[in-house]
């Protein structure tokens, strides 16, 4: 397959543990073929069970505790485990098969928001780190809405070489050193989304705006025991599920 999954795992109670698994099983289900890569983050191991002997599937320990979504880029600019990459978090469910193979783009971001000011000096100081910050610098205090959007959880479909350029570029790496909780993570959204728009000039996204999918709007509350509850009663609100969690 040209292309892989790469998932974001954080488990700290039996319920999140039912997130990566309902994650996997579905990706299974819907890819059969593709390689399947768990990046966990901190987990809280005692609490870590596996549903199944999950077939093709790698999963990676981090040593970089509270990275989390910036975890998935740099362990694939180590692992060429595919051409191509899918990164979303355990709490997000495909219920349908996405034909990856037919994306032109070589990084485009599963969803967007526009809400960017709200972290502004939080992404000054995080951009900072990197390679051309000033270009990033000027993007963030000047840009308008139209041109800036975020990468919503930093999560996206990307291409290996860009990233390798990418990081070549900007120095991706050195955000290990500065991105430490989630506050900071926030932030990554925000300059993802820059970093895409100036090398791919275009802030189009695979599933649209987050704010306007199921419940989203009003708080980010769909729950996972909604969803599990939408899931048995077969009344799925959306193709590729997002649910919301305090973790």
């Amino acid at each position: 397959m040209s292309f892989g999954f790469i998932i974001t795992r954080h488990v700290n109670s039996e319920k999140t543990n039912c997130y990566w698994n309902q994650n996997i099983k579905l990706l299974r289900a819907h890819y059969p073929e593709c390689k399947l890569v768990i990046i966990d983050d901190n987990s809280n191991q005692s609490f870590i069970k596996a549903d199944f002997d999950y077939i093709n599937l790698e999963i990676i320990n981090s040593e970089y505790p509270g990275r989390g979504e910036l975890l998935p880029y740099i362990y694939y600019l180590k692992h060429k485990w595919f051409d191509n990459a899918v990164i979303i978090h355990d709490s997000v469910f495909f219920h349908t098969t996405i034909d990856f193979t037919n994306i032109k783009s070589k990084a485009i971001s599963l969803w967007m928001f526009y809400n960017n000011d709200s972290e502004i000096d939080n992404i000054l100081r995080i951009s900072s780190s990197l390679n051309h910050s000033n270009t990033i610098k000027y993007c963030i205090l000047n840009w308008s809405k139209n041109n800036w959007v975020s990468c919503f959880g930093s999560q996206c479909y990307i291409n290996h070489d860009f990233l390798v350029n990418l990081n070549n570029k900007y120095k991706l790496t050195n955000l290990i050193n500065v991105i430490k909780n989630r506050s900071d993570r926030c932030a990554l959204e925000r300059i993802i989304g820059i970093l895409f728009y100036i090398e791919t000039q275009s802030t189009n996204t695979l599933f649209g705006c987050i704010n306007n999918s199921h419940k989203s709007a009003s708080n980010y509350n769909y729950t996972f025991d909604e969803y599990i509850n939408s899931f048995n009663t077969r009344k799925i609100p959306t193709q590729v599920v997002k649910v919301w969690t305090g973790r």
